[in-house]
């Protein structure tokens, strides 16, 4: 959902407050999405930036979550599994993968935590034209966004996912993981040959600074794959090489702006949102002319 014109409610002593914690935090677009939508509905809340380092954000969280007025905590990178320890509960995909993106304040005063990176990204996909149901996969990063992903790509009916991760256990831990749950998805460790592949995802942070080049070899890739990098807030070198290729592109900002309602609905901050009773904001069906690899 893009607002173009909003019409922002003034911050008052009732304004009801989200914070997205990260480190860093400077690149995240989520305060633009998502406060662009509470303008748009009329919410009485704001979405701001809390920037935590690794050896304060214990202690920032407690603090935050033990503010009166604090409804909601948004949380990106690298906290997504650290995160965790504050949730009273769990919803299920958040306790599948070890890791949150948000937790809310509920009525009696506990946490309930969920992940929504992996329907994120799909409705950023889908919102792009990018069909997931029967593609080719190729997913570089198994941690909390990537893992969140494969699960997404695999429920939307993915033909195969391929995934790749320096770090050996974990990336074996989710193929693992993905197969058991979604039989009927091809997965595999490692590469598959680009120019087998309908869709490349980086969900690293391989991109973040401008000396950090590709986060894998892209040799072969023609420009029947669709490319999507979840790095915030960046033209990345990959998405640079996709697009010369003629490669359509989706980048990081894109998978924030699709989840954004799906949070907002979670937070109980907006009524509706144009999703599935099962809260999958990804599915429905191509409509005709949308990009589609075959």
């Amino acid at each position: 959902m893009t607002i173009e014109s909003p019409n922002r409610t003034e911050i008052n002593g009732e304004t009801r407050v989200i914070a997205i914690i990260g480190d860093p935090i400077a690149l995240v677009k989520s305060p633009i999405y998502y406060n662009r939508m509470l303008a748009a509905v009329g919410t009485n809340a704001v979405l701001v930036p809390w920037h935590a380092s690794s050896e304060t954000f214990d202690t920032v969280m407690r603090g935050l979550l033990n503010t009166r007025n604090v409804d909601g905590v948004v949380v990106t990178f690298p906290y997504k599994q650290r995160a965790v320890a504050f949730a009273t509960t769990l919803e299920p995909m958040a306790e599948l993968l070890g890791a949150v993106n948000v937790l809310r304040r509920d009525a009696d005063g506990c946490w309930t935590g969920a992940m929504f990176d992996g329907h994120g990204l799909v409705e950023a996909a889908r919102q792009r034209g990018i069909v997931t149901r029967s593609t080719r996969v190729q997913l570089i990063g198994a941690g909390g966004a990537g893992s969140a992903i494969a699960y997404a790509l695999a429920s939307e009916g993915a033909a195969s996912i391929a995934i790749a991760d320096t770090d050996a256990g974990r990336r074996d831990a989710l193929v693992a993981g993905v197969k058991a749950r979604y039989p009927d998805c091809s997965v595999k460790p490692g590469h598959s040959a680009l120019r087998d592949i309908s869709l490349l995802i980086n969900a690293t942070q391989v991109g973040l600074q401008d000396t950090d080049g590709l986060p894998m070899p892209i040799d072969g890739m023609t420009d029947r794959t669709a490319v999507i990098d979840i790095v915030p807030g960046r033209d990345t070198e990959l998405l640079r090489r996709a697009a010369a290729l003629g490669c359509l592109t989706v980048s990081g900002s894109a998978m924030v702006e699709g989840q954004t309602g799906i949070v907002l609905r979670f937070l109980n901050k907006i009524e509706a949102f144009e999703a599935p009773a099962d809260g999958n904001a990804a599915a429905r069906q191509p409509s005709q002319g949308e990009f589609t690899h075959e």
